[in-house]
């Protein structure tokens, strides 16, 4: 709790928590002009189109990169990580802790950010009920936040420009590569984001555990290798 407090505490004081909020609420504007002129697509149909083309390879990545990288990203630049790897805490405890904040940013950014994007396209004249697609974004949203902020938190670790890094992957790969290379886009979390909301928005299951699961077990590992790297950085 004292690394995640701390780390928390960075991320308000600084821009980070302000542009993950900001950069998730974005969509909403998407929402507001489909609101005043909706065309020939029902409020649905939006939503779906705006997850999979906007929010999921682009715009929800970002929010996620922003504090995976500067959870120790910060402390390498200010110099500050040898004194924090001095304290009497675990390697492990230090990775967890960090992770766990960067999952409170992320995660209640994005929800809330979908929240307000839902309920404006609500307000389209004839829309119906968009409940079920809001609990199926969320989902979502929280597994993708799970897999990345893991990815991203090992790379910070092991890449000096990391922010760089990561938007290069999230350009190139996940936006670019991976909506038109069907190899590249079954190993992208597009894809296994995609999943989870394909399962929990049609009632399937299975699908969605499925693809939930193997997110998760990516980010165990991801996790374990950022322990491990911990482990070998020298303290002056």
């Amino acid at each position: 709790m004292p690394v995640t407090t701390l780390t928390l505490r960075q991320f308000i004081g600084g821009r980070t928590a302000r542009l993950a909020f900001v950069l998730s609420l974005i969509p909403a504007l998407f929402a507001a002009i489909y609101a005043v002129r909706p065309w020939d697509v029902t409020a649905g149909e939006f939503l779906i189109d705006l997850f999979r083309e906007l929010i999921v390879p682009t715009l929800l990545p970002i929010v996620v990169l922003l504090p995976a990288t500067a959870a120790f990203g910060d402390e390498l630049e200010d110099g500050t990580l040898p004194y924090l790897l001095m304290k009497p805490v675990s390697r492990l405890r230090l990775v967890l802790g960090k992770y766990t904040a960067v999952l409170l940013v992320t995660v209640p950014a994005l929800i809330v950010g979908l929240a307000v994007t839902t309920v404006i396209a609500s307000r389209a004249p004839g829309a119906e009920d968009l409940g079920r697609y809001l609990l199926a974004m969320s989902g979502a949203a929280a597994a993708a936040a799970v897999l990345l902020g893991a990815v991203f938190l090992l790379v910070s670790l092991v890449i000096p420009r990391a922010l760089l890094a990561g938007m290069i992957y999230i350009f190139a790969w996940e936006s670019l590569l991976g909506r038109f290379l069907p190899g590249v886009r079954a190993i992208s979390s597009r894809d296994y984001t995609l999943r989870v909301f394909d399962g929990l928005l049609g009632d399937d299951g299975a699908l969605a555990l499925n693809a939930s699961l193997t997110m998760v077990a990516i980010a165990v590992g991801c996790l374990i290798v950022a322990v491990l790297r911990l482990r070998r950085i020298q303290v002056d």
